[in-house]
């Protein structure tokens, strides 16, 4: 029997969150404390609306703005082969062999033995070359979510116009760096969020939106032919040919040696052991193992800059801006650390690499 005054419930039952009552979830039903509509089906998906509704709470805390990939990256809960978990089993199985060797004899023990050894080197082998796997659950269950509850904080494309991206009076602009990003979400949250302020930037995308900021860069370019462009993408062999790609386009004026390039590269994927990788409604876990990196990259997936909490994601941004180091590179590392005696080291990882980086 649940007893909601104590907060005990069953396993069958599902917490409501607007109301936090606790009930059993059927999907399309409402909740019997508000009529909360359930939009997300636990059998179907693992999961319910609590888990989103929490994710965007946590995501627009501060009246922060975040985009979707944002949120799919706060609600994918990949599964772990962990070395707890690895520990466990090891001691699980040495234990169950061990009680069965000692009162066996002979041939049997032998045999116990060597059963013994064959599990554990299994074990160890299970736990080395352990990949995650994709998840293709989360994606339509979190869209389904915004269909119905949209977050009035949500970075969506179809909702970022042209009109809403004003940064500043362009005629009295004087930026210091220009910064080109690889679709509007990122160009949204960056603005929304004051980098462009912060930093003294322009920012547009790499399709030339919007198109006042960019017309403003082409007049800044022919003043100052020496002028640099920086950019900022998500891992993926088309990103890596960003730079390529702007530089051939005759209308941004400018050669590769005039772009500086702050990734994320894939040539640098196996220096973070976190982060989340997309391949249309799929997730998958980063893995730092390379023939994982390249055989996500192959299948055209791409690594998720979004996979960065928002609030360090500003703080590397801003120093790689301004030092001109890429993100994940070791160069970056090295002068993070040693420019800024007072950082935290965990926001690019304490042992040489960035296992914060997610």
């Amino acid at each position: 029997m649940t007893n909601h005054a104590n907060g005990w419930h069953s396993a069958h039952e599902m917490q409501c969150p607007k109301c936090g009552y606790f009930q059993k979830h059927k999907y399309g039903f409402s909740c019997g404390g508000c009529r909360y509509q359930f939009v997300i089906d636990p059998k179907t998906t693992g999961f319910g609306d609590k888990r989103i509704k929490n994710a965007i709470d946590k995501l627009s805390a501060g009246d922060k703005y975040f985009t979707q990939e944002e949120l799919y990256c706060k609600c994918f809960k990949p599964s772990k082969f962990s070395f707890g978990c690895f520990a466990f089993l090891v001691v699980l199985v040495a234990g169950g062999f061990l009680f069965f060797i000692t009162n066996a004899e002979g041939g049997t023990r032998i045999l116990l033995v060597v059963g013994l050894v064959l599990s554990i080197a299994g074990i160890i082998l299970a736990y080395l070359f352990h990949t995650p796997g994709s998840d293709g659950r989360v994606i339509p269950a979190a869209n389904s979510y915004v269909g119905r509850y949209f977050p009035p904080n949500l970075l969506k494309t179809d909702k970022i116009k042209e009109g809403s991206l004003s940064q500043v009076n362009y005629e009295e602009f004087q930026p210091d760096h220009f910064l080109v990003v690889d679709c509007k979400e990122t160009l949204a949250q960056l603005l929304t969020n004051g980098f462009h302020r912060d930093h003294n930037c322009l920012i547009m995308t790499d399709q030339k939106y919007p198109k006042k900021a960019f017309q403003y860069y082409r007049k800044f370019k022919l003043e100052n032919p020496d002028a640099k462009l920086h950019l900022f993408h998500d891992a993926s062999h088309e990103a890596d040919m960003m730079a390529q790609d702007i530089a051939s386009d005759g209308a941004w004026q400018t050669s590769l040696d005039a772009i500086v390039d702050l990734g994320i590269h894939t040539s640098n994927l196996h220096k973070t052991k976190r982060g989340t990788w997309r391949k249309g409604s799929e997730l998958a876990a980063h893995c730092d193992k390379q023939k994982y990196i390249d055989d996500r990259l192959r299948d055209r997936w791409k690594y998720l800059i979004d996979s960065l909490p928002q609030g360090k994601l500003l703080t590397l941004l801003g120093f790689a801006l301004e030092s001109g180091h890429t993100l994940l590179g070791e160069e970056f590392h090295l002068v993070y650390v040693q420019d800024r005696p007072g950082a935290d080291v965990a926001l690019v990882g304490g042992d040489g690499g960035f296992d914060d980086f997610g």
